[in-house]
């Protein structure tokens, strides 16, 4: 355990973003992986609480903040999807406190939402019941020249924007699902479709073992990937959506196949 004083503590949390440069006025989404905190004797609010103030008020004070608030585990349960309450899974415990805040607003859609706070957050209050593609946060994103920071995890591991990518350039195999789910408003529960896209069962479907690596790798060798480390290991990348989108793109256009390990012998989806 790391004894560290709270003023420390805000100072290197403050040296490490500024040196991404950001604009005052930035979106920014924000993937994060906290462990590195962990280390650090301050009780998890008080990290929380300083991180979030340190982002709204100096780093983007005339900004946005995103963050992914999915519930993926409600999928195929009865269990009603109520925007202001249902917690998220398996997104962080930063990306819980910014949904807790009183000011944010979260997106709808059962399993896959977004919440935002700040200047453009009302973006999330009307998108589309799909949860990638036109209308949905991601293609908000990219049409907010939004920035994404990734904090303790790299963004190979946490880029939820190649399945918008996928979703978009209609890779042969994934599909629309449709799902007719509960959702509580107030005190009335209602069934309403939503749509997810997702993987074809009983094939040989494989993702890539390193996942997204070679999107940032072709990132990184256009300067167009950050990465800072400071003394707490505190470490951060960030980049811009649409640098990342314009490489992914690229790959797509040589090879359909690219975000896979090999394309599938066995194809459902050939007709």
């Amino acid at each position: 355990m790391c004894i560290i004083k709270i003023k420390e503590f805000k100072k290197e949390i403050k040296k490490n973003l500024k040196k991404h440069n950001f604009k005052k006025d930035d979106n920014l989404f924000i993937a994060s992986n906290l462990s590195c905190f962990g280390k650090i004797k301050l009780d998890k609010k008080t990290k929380l609480k300083i991180l979030f103030d340190i982002i709204i008020d100096e780093i983007i004070p005339n900004g946005t903040l995103f963050v992914p608030t999915g519930s993926l585990y409600l999928c195929n349960t009865n269990i009603p999807f109520d925007i202001e309450n249902t917690p998220s899974k398996d997104m962080g415990a930063f990306s819980e406190y910014v949904r807790y805040q009183k000011k944010s607003i979260r997106s709808m859609h059962p399993f896959w939402s977004v919440t935002g706070f700040g200047k453009n957050a009302n973006v999330l209050k009307k998108v589309s019941r799909h949860s990638y593609g036109i209308g949905s946060p991601w293609g908000k994103f990219i049409d907010l020249n939004t920035k994404q920071l990734n904090i303790g995890v790299h963004p190979s591991r946490a880029v939820t924007l190649i399945h918008h990518i996928e979703t978009l350039f209609g890779v042969p195999y994934r599909y629309t699902k449709e799902f007719k789910h509960k959702i509580k408003t107030k005190s009335k529960i209602n069934y309403e479709n939503f749509y997810l896209s997702v993987l074809y069962n009983n094939t040989d479907i494989n993702k890539k073992i390193d996942l997204n690596s070679h999107y940032f790798k072709k990132l990184k060798r256009l300067n167009k990937l950050n990465f800072y480390e400071n003394n707490l290991s505190f470490k951060t990348w960030s980049f811009k959506m649409k640098d990342f989108y314009n490489v992914a793109l690229e790959f797509f256009i040589s090879d359909i196949y690219n975000y896979l390990e090999d394309e599938p012998s066995i194809k459902p989806f050939t007709k």
